[in-house]
């Protein structure tokens, strides 16, 4: 008897390395995820960095453009409609890029979310499995320990 014992509680603790592994490749998975969440964010930073850049280096021409009109001596009034027109279409352009930026987040954390809730199911799932396996396998024991005399 005492040797099904010790099987049992051998398997048992095989049962639960078995289950450790499983959430530890599960938690591994995970994290390779973020990781590659994490790359694309950096990506597409990069990107819309870049395209901030680009935005800056219109207001400087548009700077540029207002800096000689004014030198040039051309009337207050043309020089304020120009400055105004560049600055309405730089606050255009950053309005855009922040809002790029705002749905590609979004969007990714969204992803990120459905991701965990998706593993974090199946790692319940498997997690319960074992503790049923485990349930039955006690009750079955506990009831054959029963008829035999001790």
């Amino acid at each position: 008897m005492t040797e099904w014992n010790a099987l049992v509680a051998a398997i048992g603790i095989i049962l639960i390395a078995v289950v450790l592994v499983i959430m530890m490749l599960s938690v591994k998975k995970l994290i390779r995820r973020a990781e590659s969440l994490l790359g694309q964010l950096e990506k597409d930073s990069t990107r819309l960095t870049q395209e901030a850049s680009q935005v800056l280096k219109q207001t400087s021409v548009s700077l540029e453009l207002i800096q000689r009109q004014l030198e040039a001596g051309e009337a207050i009034a043309a020089s304020l409609s120009d400055a105004a027109s560049a600055v309405v279409k730089t606050a255009d352009a950053v309005h855009a890029v922040g809002k790029k930026a705002s749905i590609t987040a979004i969007e990714h954390l969204e992803r990120a979310r459905l991701d965990n809730e998706r593993q974090i199911g199946e790692l319940f799932r498997w997690v319960d499995a074992g503790m049923t396996l485990w349930h039955s396998w006690n009750k079955y024991t506990s009831k054959s320990g029963e008829g035999q005399a001790k």
